[in-house]
This record gives structure tokens, sequence and C-alpha cells, in this order.
């Protein structure tokens, strides 16, 4: 047994001995003969199991390949980035060449960035770091920029440069939507809507808060000064929070100054954007915010007119929106139809008396006087029945009691009815919580009644009902399908620039949906 074991043991000794000795020796040619083994394995197509899927081309990703470069390369004919190239090109841009100089670095073209940045907006793309990679990866945008390669800073820079000449470009894209025929001049519906401002609702103060928030700053940084430094508070980490609060103390007090100037303590401002106001949304929350409106033509959805305001809808707007279209297309509209934001006794009377437009507009109390009186919590002016000689009856039918012109909250002269036998009237809980039951008629009644009449009619409903499915989908193209719920860009020109970007966008969805080939007709000839 221990012969054997010797004997295998000196046997193992030897083949280990004799293959060490090969494998010193020969090392590098085994090495070079697996390498080409592998090259020959990985170049080796093996056949497909099943014959039938043999036909293919052939792939071959590390084969060397050409491609010409050329706008059929990268773009069909009727490509949206080819559409709108062509666009760029018709447009009169002499204003914006004027700002450069023949001096110093030269600049990006004026025709590649407005190709480019229009492009973006129109498929959503409002970040300039975005607008950048698609630069870089995407084949449109390297038509459009032919290859040149513009950074995040350069575009923004380019669009907050030539921020006060989009209201221009926007004029002359709407009149290129007037040569093809997008504009009907029939109906325009005018609407707004509220855009979250590129600021945090917590930086909106008023001078009651800031005040109180200035003093908490300041007794923090006393507290800090007086704290004693140890192990675990060591000098440099109190040095680091003071110069925090202070540069912070310093802040508040200079937005305390804007505020006390404004001489309303409950009045809000925006340390982050000081031009946007707090507004109220349709869900119910309060963010700073700017209004933007715009008007738009029935024919195809053609924007005519946009705007932006830092405020709710006013009355004071809507023949603004109206003369602003008419410069922009030299046209008028037959009707126009907003929603009560818009209106006011003084509109009313004004479209009444000085416009020939048809104006299509509720007052703000108009879808409650068009309930029964049953159904209503507390009876309208609507349900007080009116003679020929301008007196009154109210729903239980007592007479009301004239008291004579007076004026009212807002300075309008208005005439003051009082009633009679209220105080065991059956319907005074449907009428007043007061003793009696007081109308307080404006002058200009009468054109707030044409009005409801003509809303009322059954060609008024017919064109009111337009307004909704002009304007509303606007806005769900804007924050649904763009995700434009927020700014990018802060204060009120800039917003205003922001907003146009926007229409800008829109005409140019509508030239290439609906009138691509009558456009390449119009540039060709």
């Amino acid at each position: 047994m221990s012969k054997d074991k010797t004997h295998i043991e000196l046997r193992n000794e030897s083949i280990d001995r004799e293959l060490f000795e090969i494998t010193d020796e020969m090392r590098e040619a085994m090495d070079q003969a697996r390498m080409e083994s592998v090259r020959q394995a990985a170049s080796a197509v093996e056949p497909p199991p099943d014959s039938e899927k043999s036909n293919f081309r052939a792939y071959d990703q590390n084969q060397d390949f050409f491609v010409p470069v050329s706008k059929k390369t990268f773009l069909e004919e009727n490509h949206p980035a080819s559409i709108i190239d062509l666009i760029i090109e018709t447009l009169d841009l002499r204003k914006i060449y004027e700002r450069y100089s023949d001096e110093g670095n030269p600049a990006y073209h004026p025709k590649l960035m407005l190709k480019v940045l229009f492009y973006a907006y129109y498929l959503g793309i409002m970040s300039s770091r975005t607008i950048w990679d698609c630069v870089i990866s995407r084949a449109d945008f390297i038509y459009l920029a032919a290859g040149q390669v513009p950074n995040f800073r350069t575009i923004n820079t380019f669009r907050l440069w030539h921020i006060e000449k989009l209201g221009g470009l926007f004029a002359q894209i709407v009149m290129l939507c007037k040569e093809l025929g997008m504009i009907g001049f029939e109906h325009m519906a005018i609407d707004g809507q509220k855009i979250q401002a590129n600021a945090n609702f917590r930086k909106s103060k008023n001078l009651k808060g800031l005040k109180r928030e200035y003093e908490k700053v300041k007794m923090g940084i006393e507290k800090l000064l007086s704290k004693e430094v140890d192990e675990y508070f060591p000098e440099q980490t109190k040095e680091k929070r003071i110069g925090r609060l202070s540069k912070k103390l310093e802040e508040l007090g200079a937005f305390q100054k804007e505020l006390e100037a404004l001489g309303d303590e409950e009045k809000r401002l925006n340390m982050t954007d000081g031009d946007a106001p707090v507004m109220s949304h349709k869900d119910g929350t309060s963010k700073p915010s700017y209004n933007h409106q715009s008007g738009t033509d029935g024919k195809y959805g053609v924007v005519t007119a946009a705007q932006t305001t830092q405020g709710s809808d006013r009355p004071e707007d809507l023949l603004e929106i109206v003369d602003a279209s008419k410069e922009n297309t030299g046209g008028e509209h037959e009707e126009v139809s907003a929603d009560c934001g818009f209106c006011s006794y003084d509109i009313l009377q004004k479209v009444e008396e000085e416009r020939d437009e048809e104006f299509y507009v509720p007052d703000r109390m108009f879808a409650n006087s068009k309930k029964d009186a049953s159904e209503k919590k507390r009876y309208g002016l609507e349900d007080f029945t009116k003679d020929d000689e301008g007196n009154y009856t109210c729903p239980a039918g007592h007479a009301m009691e004239y008291v004579g012109v007076l004026k009212n909250g807002q300075g309008a002269d208005v005439q003051k009815y009082s009633g009679t036998g209220c105080e065991e009237c059956p319907l005074k809980e449907n009428c007043t919580k007061g003793k009696q039951r007081t109308l307080q008629v404006d002058l200009r009644e009468e054109y707030r009644e044409k009005m409801r009449e003509k809303l009322t009619s059954d060609k008024g409903r017919e064109i009111y009902m337009k307004r909704q499915g002009l304007v509303e989908p606007l806005h769900g193209d804007d924050q649904k399908n763009k995700g434009w719920t927020q700014h990018h860009l802060r204060g009120l020109e800039k917003a205003t620039g922001e907003f146009l970007l926007m229409r800008i966008a829109t005409n140019l969805a509508k030239i290439i949906k609906y009138k691509s080939d009558e456009f390449f007709e119009l540039a060709l000839s």
C-alpha cells in the first residue's frame, strides 16, 4: 500500500514537472492560438434553425459606413421641422439683426436659433438644457442647426435677448395664417388661463408677515451670538450660520422697503418673482401666477391676439384683445364671445354703442338668472317684476318703494328701492336676512338686459357654445400635452415672452396640421 502510494506521488510530480516545462515554453504560442480561436468564433454566424428565417440583410456593426448629409437624409419633405424651417425663412428678421455687431466673436445665426427654439416649443420642449441635448442627438434638431451645437446658455441668452421682439414675430405668423386662408373673421373667442410663476408660494409675503419673519431671524442671530463655542458647536459652524441668517435678514430688509412703498399691509409680493401676484386657481389653490389671455379665431383655431396680465380676467382686457387682433390681422371679427370675467356695465355700454362687432359676454349673475326662483338661495333682480313706468314688484307681489339715486361702492349711479311688507312675508327666507329687502338698480341695467336677451336667444346660445370648443382646447394642449403648468422664466416681461412662444407654437401647429401643402406652394411661388 505504501509502495503504491509512493509510486503515484512520483508519477504526479513527473507530470507536473512536464506540464510546467511545456507551459513555460509554449505559453505565448498557446495564447495567440486561443485569441485566434475566439476571433473566429465571434465572426462565425451560425445559420438559424429555421431556414425560412434566413433571408436577412447583412448586419455588421463593426463595418465602416458613410451617410450623406442632406435634408432628405434627416427629414421628410412634409416633416414639421421642414415646414417650420421654411416658415422662418419667410419671416422678416431685420429688427433682430439690428442687435448684432460686426465686431467681436461671430454669433450663431438668428435663423438657426429661431428654428431650433420655435420647433422645440412646438414639441413642448421648453428647457434650454433639453433643447441643447436635442441639438446634439436628434436628427431633426441637427438638421435645423446645420450640425452646429449652441449650448444651453447660448439658447437661453438668445431667448431672453430677443424676448421683446417675439410680439412682432407672432404678428408675422398670424398674417401668414391669414394669407393661407386660415382666419375666417366670423367668430373670435376670448379666455384666459393662469400659469404658476417660477416661484414658491411660501416666498409670497405681506408686510405683516414679513415683519414677523424679520424679527424671528433677528432673534436667531442674537441667540447664535450669545451661544458659546464647544466641541459640538465649533467657531466655523457658528460663523457659517450667522452669515447665512445675516444674508437672509438683509434680503428681508430690502423686500420690506418694497412692501412699504405699496402702502397696503395685506398685499402680497413674492421674493423670488416680485412681478407675480398670488392668484386663486380653479383647483382651489393660491399660487404666484400670471394670467395669459388668448383671442382665437373660429375657423381653424388660429390665435390672433395674446396678452399677459398680473390679475384675473378684467372687463377692460376685452377690448384690448379685440383691438390687438385687429392690428395683427388687419381685419375685424363679426362676433366676439368671452366669459363673465370680461363683463361690466361699462363694457356692456361700450360694446352696444361704440363697437361694430357683435359681442356675447354674460354677466356674473347670468347663470343664476336662468334658474327657477324656487331653486335659488336668494332672489335676484330678475325675479322682481318691472312695469312700463319703471316700478318694481317683489316675488311675493309687494310693491318696492323708490328711494332715489345714489352712488354704490364702485362709484356708479344706482336707483335704490326698498321692500314693503317684508316682516310677515312667507318668502322672506329666500329674499333677505335683514328687516327689509333693498334693490340697487344700475342706471345702465338696460344694457345687461339686452345682453341677456341676446344670450338666451336660439342664435345666441349656438354662438356662445362655440367659445368653449375654441379656447379650452388651447389650455388643455398647453397644460396636459405640453406640460406647461409652471413658468421657466421669471418677471412679467419674460413671462409674456414665454407665453408668446407658446402661442407662436400653437399657430405653427395649425399651419402644419391644416395648410402644409398650401404653404409650400405659397413659399415657392
